[in-house]
């Protein structure tokens, strides 16, 4: 049997890595903490900086449009 729970927490107001190699996410009050193996982290560091060149990707073209819109105005 295979069981499994989805939490909402909301926003997440603190991180640490354990010198134990521990992950702990903390909730407000609420905190989770887990291992990862090697593997694991890689895959999730390697997912957390596309996200992140997502983001800058998109607010680099949002910016290229204003400055655009600008130089068009005069």
């Amino acid at each position: 049997m295979k069981v499994s729970q989805h939490i909402t927490a909301g926003s997440l107001t603190s991180h640490w890595i354990g010198y134990d190699g521990r992950i702990q996410l903390t909730f407000g009050s609420d905190e989770v903490t887990f291992d990862l193996p090697e593997n694991q982290l890689r895959s999730l560091s390697k997912r957390l900086n596309e996200k992140v060149q997502e983001i800058e990707d998109k607010r680099a073209a949002e910016l290229a449009d204003a400055i655009e819109e600008l130089q068009e105005l005069g």
